[in-house]
């Protein structure tokens, strides 16, 4: 649904188009458990740890939604990153609406190039050097539009993909979604360890960008962070990653995925 062929999620999905319009809010009592989650990240962890929030397509692409809908500056998104509890990522390209080809019309994920820049935003903040790797860019052809139905027609469409990335060593437990554990290690990154809980976003894209820069990054697919976990990797940086649209829920901060991971075989990708 939009104007000029472009898509977005609608209601179907955790109440995105809702939520960015001011229709739906999140609760005081989610806005009350995340503001305890995410002080609680940096009473325990201090400077090593960021939450990022990845904002929602929606919002960056204002110009092509449906008409009569406007997506309001006063999103529980917007207020943490205003009080600083966490980082907004492309908040300036949101305020700006000068996205370029972060995203395409038909997927509610970033493009390659989107999730490079995302992932240069993060190393940044942190306060690492973005300047060891500068990427050469070539092209192909888009193959991912999840906003299209199976079997539907789609444009045809294409996106520009790092072209002198290092070779990176993968490992995943194997599982999806919930408890999917990577590990990629870069031997030619400087000399962090840095572990990453996250959706889908820091799946598809934003490990691999930071991996460019940072010699091991660990992957986990889960909202909440694992203190088990991260007293087992000892990480140099914790990094928290959560879609704007997943604010609506608060996590079960702390709970052990040991269960859920092993419940996996190692693979090599």
């Amino acid at each position: 649904m939009g104007n000029a062929g472009w898509r977005f999620l609608g209601d179907g999905n955790n109440f995105s188009l809702s939520q960015m319009v001011g229709l739906i809010r999140a609760s005081a009592s989610v806005t009350h458990q995340w503001s305890n989650v995410l002080r609680s990240r940096t009473a325990r962890y201090g400077s090593r740890t960021k939450t990022f929030i990845m904002p929602e397509k929606t919002c960056l692409y204002q110009r092509y939604l449906p008409d009569n809908f406007h997506v309001t500056p006063k999103r529980f998104a917007t207020f943490l990153a205003n009080v600083g509890w966490a980082h907004y990522i492309f908040y300036d390209h949101v305020k700006q609406q000068n996205a370029g080809d972060f995203y395409h019309q038909g997927d509610n994920h970033t493009t390659a190039y989107g999730g490079y820049e995302a992932s240069r935003e993060i190393v940044r903040t942190l306060g690492l050097d973005t300047d060891a790797f500068e990427p050469t860019w070539s092209t192909r052809p888009v193959a991912s539009f999840d906003l299209f139905e199976p079997g539907e027609d789609h444009p045809t469409l294409s996106e520009r993909v790092i072209a002198n990335g290092p070779s990176l060593a993968v490992t995943t437990n194997g599982l999806q979604n919930r408890g999917c554990v990577t590990r990629i290690v870069n031997p030619q990154g400087a000399a962090h360890r840095l572990l990453i809980f996250g959706d889908s976003f820091a799946n598809l894209y934003l490990c691999y960008g930071i991996a460019l820069y940072v010699r091991d990054v660990t992957f986990v697919h889960s909202v909440a962070f694992d203190y088990e976990m991260i007293e087992r990797y000892r990480p140099d940086f914790i990094v928290g990653e959560i879609a704007e649209r997943f604010l609506i829920e608060a996590p079960a901060e702390g709970a052990s995925l040991a269960a859920t991971c092993r419940a996996s075989s190692w693979t090599t990708r």
